[in-house]
């Protein structure tokens, strides 16, 4: 059965520049097999929420 894992980034953007660095972020923890299920914007920023495939299912499905 295949699990996920889940985590939550805040992201405050009031300049343009911040969004060069939400970007990075979400670039490296793609590499690290996150994908943005959905992002929220709110008065202060973003936040995104991620998921990736447990560790555990990939090690039990090997």
């Amino acid at each position: 059965m295949r699990t996920f894992e889940y985590d939550i980034l805040f992201f405050q953007v009031k300049k343009q520049k911040d969004y060069d660095a939400m970007r990075s972020a979400l670039n490296e923890r793609g590499a690290e097999g996150w994908e943005v299920i959905t992002a929220e914007a709110g008065d202060y920023g973003y936040t995104t929420f991620l998921k990736r495939e447990s560790l555990a299912t990939k090690v039990a499905s090997e």
